[in-house]
């Protein structure tokens, strides 16, 4: 189900972005959620911080214990509430660079006023500006696939990030490496479309395009890669995870979806409906011992 102007405006952007690297241009780094207005920036840190806690295992440990980010974006809050729950260090592990500034400090101090366990001491001021608590908190500029963690990990967490892994083997590799024995990932990602093609348009309209035409308007690592449920859990466990629990959080409408189904492209034609149907799920898993 195509949205012309959504499809000429994604395609123009791809062009740009061509004719930035064929130049040499640098994109500029990008802080989408601390960016926006402080109201819209607490919202999103709050709304992260409510889902964490609650998908959190009720059996994780978390005093003293060594957590990790995998794609953490812009945003603190995540890993100021894990060490507020009692994380002895956490590392955070992003492409773009860290935002550390006042309004950072901003929102983990609402968040506390809130009642969320965050710990808004992460951030120090120092007379060259603000800085990260670097015995707590650690930031690694770099892709999950590459990183290597000078200690393993009681915890590896994602949010939104999965629903863009262009290589499962290279990425879950490094986070059952970066997971200690025993110790858990927890994972929530969206199946549903993204940018031009998420919200109003409905979640599977973008499963409707062909591959020819999507991956024109969106380059790897630069798209959500519209692979399903199924390739998640299989690569958890081609590389070493053992999957817990498969939690959906957000399902299709039954009417859209036998709308839709007839004009899917084949691949997700081929998806049984009960997985199909799943556009937001948190999946836990664990290393073994």
């Amino acid at each position: 189900m195509l949205h012309p102007q959504r499809v000429f405006r994604a395609l123009l952007g791809n062009g740009r972005r061509q004719v930035r690297r064929a130049t040499g241009l640098k994109p500029r780094p990008k802080a989408p959620v601390v960016s926006a207005d402080i109201s819209s920036a607490l919202e999103r840190h709050r709304w992260l911080c409510e889902r964490l806690r609650r998908l959190l295992p009720p059996d994780l440990a978390l005093a003293g214990a060594r957590v990790c980010e995998a794609g953490a974006g812009d945003c603190l809050a995540a890993a100021a509430m894990l060490v507020g729950l009692g994380a002895a260090h956490a590392t955070l592990v992003e492409i773009e660079p860290a935002v550390i500034n006042e309004k950072q400090l901003q929102i983990l101090a609402a968040l506390r006023k809130e009642g969320f366990p965050v710990e808004p001491d992460i951030i120090r001021a120092t007379p060259r500006g603000y800085e990260l608590d670097g015995a707590r908190v650690e930031y690694q500029v770099g892709f999950m696939d590459d990183f290597v963690s000078k200690e393993r990990c009681d915890l590896v967490y994602s949010y939104c990030v999965l629903e863009h892994v262009e290589n499962f083997d290279t990425f879950f590799g490094a986070c059952f490496r970066t997971t200690a024995p025993g110790g858990r990932n927890l994972h929530v990602f969206d199946l549903g479309g993204h940018g031009m093609l998420e919200d109003p348009i409905p979640p599977l309209d973008f499963q409707t395009y062909p591959d020819w035409l999507y991956n024109l308007m969106y380059p790897p690592f630069h798209r959500a890669t519209r692979r399903f449920l199924s390739d998640y859990l299989a690569a958890f466990e081609r590389n070493g995870f053992v999957v817990e629990t498969v939690t959906p959080l957000r399902t299709v409408d039954q009417d859209y979806y036998e709308s839709i189904r007839p004009k899917l492209r084949p691949a997700a034609r081929r998806v049984p409906e009960a997985e199909l149907a799943v556009i937001e799920v948190a999946v836990l898993v664990r290393r073994p011992v």
